[in-house]
C-alpha cells in the first residue's frame, strides 16, 4: 500500500482559459499570460481581446455586467470559484462535523435538564389544577353567600341581624334552662299558691237534689275503726 503513488494535488487554475479563444491564463511553464484576463459577474472568463466595451458578455451575451481583472488573489466570493473542490469539500466536512458535534452537545444538555425538571413540572401541573379547582369553589361559595344576603335583605333584615338574633335566642334558651336546673325548694315555696275554683251554687230555678237519708246518715256516721280509735 505504501508503494502506491498519491495523485498530485488538484489545482483548478491550470484549467482557466478564455471562453472564446481558449487562451490559457497560466502557461505550461507556470508563468501567467502576458495578456490581461477578465472574469464577469455572470461567471465567464475572457481575455482582453474578447472583452466587450458595451459591458456585455462575449460568451453568453448578458448586458450591463460588471467585470473584474483576473488574479490569483481574488476577493471572496469569486476567489471561492477557483479553490480546489476536494480541499473545499474537506473544509466543508470539518465545518459540518464541528457544527453537528456542537449541536449534539447542546441537545444532550437540554435533554438532561428536561429529565431533571420533568418531575417538578408534573407536580406543579397537578398543584395548578388543584388551585384552579379551589379557586372555583371559593367563587361559588362567595356567589352563594351574596345570594343569601340578597334574600335576607329582601325579607327586611341585614346579614348581621341573623347572627345577632341567633346569639340572643341561644342566650335566652340557655338562661331559661339554667333557671330550671338551679331551682330550689325555697324558690318553689315562694311561688304563689294556685287559687281553686269558686263554690258551686245552683241557680234558684234549679231543683235541689234529694239524697237518701240512710246514705247521708252513713256518710255522717264514723266508721267502726274511727269509733274504736276514739
Amino acid at each position: 500500500m505504501s508503494n502506491i503513488s498519491q495523485p498530485p494535488e488538484f489545482d483548478f487554475w491550470e484549467f482557466v482559459s478564455c471562453g472564446i479563444c481558449r487562451l490559457e491564463y497560466i502557461k505550461e511553464s507556470g508563468a501567467l499570460s502576458n495578456i490581461p484576463f477578465w472574469i464577469t459577474e455572470c461567471g465567464h472568463v475572457a481575455c482582453n481581446a474578447h472583452i466587450n466595451a458595451d459591458q456585455s458578455c462575449a460568451e453568453c451575451g448578458s448586458t450591463g455586467i460588471h467585470v473584474l481583472a483576473m488574479s490569483r488573489d481574488l476577493e471572496p466570493p469569486m476567489s471561492n470559484w477557483f479553490e480546489s473542490a476536494p480541499a473545499a469539500l474537506d473544509a466543508v466536512g470539518y465545518a459540518l462535523r464541528f457544527q453537528v458535534n456542537t449541536m449534539a452537545s447542546l441537545v444532550r444538555f437540554y435533554k438532561k435538564k428536561y429529565l431533571q425538571y420533568r418531575p417538578l413540572y408534573e407536580r406543579l401541573k397537578e398543584e395548578h389544577t388543584e388551585s384552579k379547582r379551589l379557586r372555583k369553589l371559593v367563587d361559588d361559595l362567595r356567589s352563594e353567600n351574596q345570594h343569601l344576603a340578597q334574600q335576607l335583605r329582601g325579607l327586611g333584615g341585614e346579614p348581621g341581624d341573623m347572627i345577632e338574633s341567633g346569639k340572643r335566642r341561644r342566650a335566652d334558651d340557655e338562661g331559661r334552662y339554667a333557671g330550671q336546673r338551679t331551682s330550689s325548694p325555697r324558690s318553689i315555696a315562694s311561688l304563689p299558691t294556685p287559687v281553686g275554683p269558686n263554690r258551686l251554687t245552683l241557680p234558684p230555678s234549679h231543683h235541689q237534689p234529694s239524697f237518701n237519708s240512710r246514705q247521708t246518715h252513713q256518710s255522717r256516721e264514723p266508721s267502726g275503726s274511727q269509733r274504736n280509735l276514739a
